[in-house]
C-alpha cells in the first residue's frame, strides 16, 4: 500500500482523512518510539515559500536537468526555467498530481533502474532525498548510478540534513495514516563532512556551497562533480 501516496493525494483533493504520522525506531532509547506529524503541505509550496537553500540550488541548475524524487512537481517549473528538465518519482499516485498540473515531463520510475538515452548536466536531490538511500551500501549504489547519468563535466546538487555527533545514523520509520500502518522504511542521516569523504572514495569531488539553520535544523547545500 502506498500510504504516503494516498495521504498526498487526499491532501491535494482537500480530503485528508487524518494526520500523516511517522513512528521512529532506533537504538538510542531517548529517540526511539517518538512520533512525527509530517507536514504534507511541504509538497505544495510556491517559489516564495521555498527555503533559501532550495532557491539557491534551483538557481545553480543548468542544461539537461534530472530531478530525483520530483514528488508533486512543485520544483519542476522553476527548474524548467534553467534547462530541459525531467522529474522522476517512484509513487504513481504522487506523480499523477504533477501530471494533472500539466507537468508531463514528470515520470514514474525507480532511480536504481532508470534507463535514459543520454546524460544530464545537473542532477538534483532537493528535500534531503539522499537520506532515502537508507544504507551506506545503497548510497554507494546510488552514487554509481548517478555517475552513469551525469555528463563528464556535470554536477549533482543536493541538500543534506546534517547530523553533528555521528558519521551516519540509520533510523527506521513506520508510517501511519487513516487507521493503517504502512511498510517500515530506513532513512540514512549523514554528517555532511563524512558524506563528502565518502563520495571521494566513489568517484566524486564534493564542495559545500552553503548552509541554513533557520528552521532549527542544520542543512547543507552540496555540489558533487566527477573526480575524473
Amino acid at each position: 500500500m502506498d500510504l504516503f501516496g494516498n495521504a498526498i493525494k487526499d491532501f491535494y483533493s482537500n480530503s485528508l482523512k487524518s494526520p500523516f504520522i511517522l513512528y521512529r525506531h532506533c537504538l538510542q532509547k531517548e529517540y526511539n518510539g517518538l512520533k512525527w506529524k509530517f507536514d504534507l503541505g511541504l509538497y505544495f509550496r510556491s517559489f516564495e515559500k521555498l527555503y533559501p537553500l532550495e532557491k539557491k540550488l534551483i538557481d545553480l541548475s543548468y542544461g539537461n536537468i534530472l530531478d530525483i524524487g520530483s514528488s508533486t512537481g512543485y520544483y519542476i517549473p522553476y527548474l524548467m526555467d534553467k534547462g530541459n528538465t525531467i522529474g522522476i518519482e517512484i509513487s504513481s499516485k504522487i506523480n499523477e498530481i504533477a501530471r494533472n498540473k500539466g507537468l508531463l515531463n514528470c515520470i514514474i520510475g525507480d532511480i536504481y533502474k532508470f534507463q535514459y538515452n543520454g546524460t544530464f548536466d545537473t542532477i538534483t536531490l532537493i528535500g534531503n532525498d539522499i537520506a532515502l538511500s537508507g544504507t551506506l551500501y545503497r548510497l554507494k549504489k546510488m552514487l554509481k548510478k548517478l555517475a552513469e547519468l551525469l555528463t563528464k563535466n556535470g554536477q549533482i546538487l543536493l541538500i543534506i540534513r546534517h547530523i553533528q555527533t555521528l558519521k551516519y545514523w540509520h533510523v527506521v520509520y513506520t508510517p501511519y495514516y487513516n487507521g493503517h500502518f504502512g511498510i517500515p522504511f530506513k532513512i540514512l542521516f549523514l554528517n555532511v563532512y563524512f558524506f563528502c569523504k565518502f563520495t571521494s572514495k566513489h568517484g566524486f569531488r564534493a564542495a559545500i556551497l552553503d548552509k541554513d539553520d533557520s528552521t532549527g535544523i542544520l542543512y547543507y547545500l552540496v555540489k558533487l562533480v566527477k573526480s575524473s
